[in-house]
């Protein structure tokens, strides 16, 4: 075993695998640059069709739910028909859902639009067949460190897609929904172009011949680690591991309260700071570069100095702080960058931090089934935070919700600076695990 790995890890397999993960993080990385040059303007659509508060935060539950529906099957459906035509597929109906998207002021029925975001939440699904791509081609040693691939993707994807959005707006400042849906298409259509063309299929059914030795390899191990029990006695198996309920509670809580962030930031940069469509997106920009920048130049750093589990509790601080910011300075625009600079911190150093946890703390044959199941309440976070926020907004009147999110946000670093308080004694026996060198 030790030979056919090595043997992955030199020459052509390795630039075979280079390539696909390319491929990989293009199609995810388009696919939401797409999706996030609509984050900022949908609550101010929703309004325009007369929606309440409420409604409008809606939208995001509803995408997140259209995700969290396709992720369950689309995988699944993938192993029957290769990962390839799934993203063609995925791809094809989310360039649909954006076009629709365009013209939601022009049919003027908020009941429409909920249903085409939702629609476009479940072209979005295709992040589970992304990640069934990487695990076809990576040896199961390596598969955390090529998942990452897609957290770089969302990242990128979601800074830039407010940034393109925000460029649009400054050419097209009356009416932007249109353009800004044109371009998401275009972005998409050139993506569907690179799938067809350039990414080659996976799935050991499936692939290509000069694929084979890559896929081959990959699969040494898999299968002998995946079938020795059910998916419900795997679960309980995990949930048993030290520290590892903690970490998922504390990522439900989080998710479940940023997105609280992510939805009202709109609603409260046009109520609360009297910005309109144009300054909300630059707001959007600065918050998604300073993620990127902090996350390349300072998380990397500070996780191999400090661990995951203090740059976790750095990180939830700073959210904590940035989150109870943005009300208490309110009206001040430049306090307000202030604490968008705490959030962008909190976020950069936090996130890397709980992804790592959940890796570490997760036996290295079911890193599959540990990450899915974060993603899975992660999903679960955004349909439900997204709701609630959006009646809290509307029943405490404006921007003073978001000290509720702040609130849920403290309470994720009590549990992590108490939960986890014993977790670096246990490093060497983890890291020991997760190379095999002990059962």
């Amino acid at each position: 075993m030790t030979e056919v790995i090595s043997k992955t890890t030199d020459g052509p397999e390795k630039s075979i695998r280079r390539y696909t993960l390319l491929a990989v993080f293009l199609t995810i990385f388009l696919d939401l640059v797409g999706f996030g040059m609509f984050i900022p303007i949908m609550p101010s659509i929703a309004r325009e069709l007369n929606a309440s508060n409420s409604q409008a935060a809606y939208l995001s539950a509803l995408f997140s739910l259209g995700t969290l529906l396709a992720v369950m099957v689309l995988g699944r459906i993938s192993d029957s028909v290769g990962r390839r035509k799934i993203l063609i597929f995925t791809i094809t109906l989310s360039i649909a859902a954006q076009a629709a998207t365009g013209f939601a002021t022009q049919i003027g029925s908020y009941a429409v639009l909920a249903f085409i975001r939702f629609i476009a939440g479940v072209a979005a699904g295709n992040i589970s067949v992304a990640q069934a791509a990487i695990a076809d081609i990576t040896p199961i040693h390596e598969r955390s460190r090529s998942m990452v691939v897609i957290g770089l993707a969302f990242g990128a994807g979601f800074a830039f897609g407010p940034a393109l959005g925000a460029a649009i707006t400054l050419f097209f400042p009356e009416n932007p929904l249109f353009p800004i849906a044109m371009a998401a298409v275009i972005i998409n259509a050139v993506n569907l172009l690179l799938v067809i063309f350039k990414f080659r299929e996976t799935h050991h059914r499936f692939a290509p011949q000069e694929l084979a030795s890559v896929v081959a390899a990959a699969r040494v191990g898999s299968e002998e680690a995946g079938a020795q029990l059910s998916t419900k006695a795997e679960t309980l198996k995990l949930l048993k591991r030290p520290y590892f309920k903690t970490i998922l509670l504390m990522q439900f809580i989080q998710v479940f309260g940023f997105v609280g962030v992510e939805t009202i930031l709109p609603l409260a940069l046009a109520d609360a700071f009297t910005m309109n469509q144009s300054s909300i997106y630059k707001a959007f920009l600065f918050l998604g570069c300073a993620v990127l920048i902090l996350n390349g130049g300072l998380s990397r750093p500070l996780l191999k100095k400090l661990g995951e589990t203090k740059t976790l509790n750095i990180g939830q601080l700073f959210l904590t702080l940035g989150v109870f910011l943005i009300p208490w300075v309110a009206p001040d625009r430049s306090s307000l960058y202030a604490a968008l600079a705490c959030l962008s911190l909190g976020s950069a150093l936090s996130n890397p931090a709980l992804s790592g946890l959940v890796s570490r703390l997760s036996p290295n044959d079911r890193q599959g089934m540990a990450l899915g199941m974060a993603q899975s309440l992660s999903a679960g976070a955004r349909i439900l935070g997204p709701a609630f926020m959006g009646l809290l907004y509307e029943f405490l009147n404006g921007a003073a919700s978001l000290y509720i999110s702040s609130a849920l946000l403290l309470i994720v670093t009590v549990i992590g600076m108490a939960g986890l308080r014993g977790l670096p004694r246990m490093n060497t026996r983890l890291q020991s695990q997760a190379t095999g060198e002990s059962p």
